[in-house]
């Protein structure tokens, strides 16, 4: 049986439940990783194509690198939706379990994105192409990474569960566990959008506690797929194909 969205939410918010401390630390310690990447793309001259796209560069890369610790702040939540142990330490959870697995996922998806942004980067540089030209593209590119998300978003939740799983093994997977679910992941995603534009009011204070919350559900969601929220024992009933 799978789950609404408003069910899967409410096993999310019980999940969290005296376990807010730590999700919303790791998430004030990403806020402080996109300062930097904010830093290096303010320092860099953007002036030149040789510039722009060494910019593009260093925020992919850095970007990349701090994923890692994004796949770390899943674990965490994972676990705390198994009720297992978990503490910060699993932030660095990745780098002791090769995370090259998670840097080869993390590369495909950010050059699928980069490749999809130079339209966008190249016309920003150019004052006389009009604006409504760089807004369809943005909005183009914007689509692309939903879509993305929408066919490999269960990669990293795969790594994570199967140590012995490669990284094209597991974006093959997660395109098979996502068809017939890629419109209950948009929905989800949609319906969080009202709490989204509160905490903007709120100075985007609010997102300390909307992202953990937004990761939760989405971690139960994964669960709900794999069958592992509808067994007494929360184990999994969907069957791995053997990795190659």
């Amino acid at each position: 049986m799978k789950h609404t969205s408003s069910q899967l939410k409410a096993i999310s918010r019980k999940a969290l439940d005296g376990n807010w401390g730590l999700p919303m630390g790791a998430i004030i310690l990403g806020v402080i990783s996109f300062i930097v990447i904010f830093f290096i793309t303010f320092f860099t001259n953007t002036t030149t194509v040789t510039g722009t796209i060494t910019s593009e560069f260093l925020t992919y890369a850095v970007s990349l690198f701090i994923s890692l610790f994004g796949a770390g702040i899943t674990k965490m939540t994972l676990n705390i939706s198994r009720k297992q142990a978990y503490s910060m330490k699993d932030m660095l959870y990745v780098f002791h379990h090769n995370a090259d697995r998670f840097l080869i996922v993390g590369l495909v998806i950010a050059g699928i994105g980069f490749v999809t942004g130079l339209p966008v980067m190249f016309m920003s540089m150019n004052s006389d192409i009009p604006v409504s030209f760089i807004l369809f593209f943005s909005v183009f590119d914007l689509i692309i990474s939903v879509i993305i998300d929408l066919f490999l978003g269960l990669s990293t939740y795969l790594l994570l569960d199967h140590p012995e799983m490669g990284a094209m093994d597991s974006m093959k997977e997660s395109i098979r566990l996502m068809k017939g679910n890629k419109g209950r992941s948009l929905y989800i995603t949609l319906s969080f959008l009202p709490l989204a534009f509160l905490s903007v009011l709120t100075c985007y204070i609010g997102m300390i506690w909307l992202a953990p919350y937004m990761d939760m559900t989405m971690a139960n969601f994964y669960r709900d797929i794999i069958g592992e929220l509808n067994t007494p024992d929360h184990t999994p009933t969907r069957k791995f194909p053997t990795m190659t």
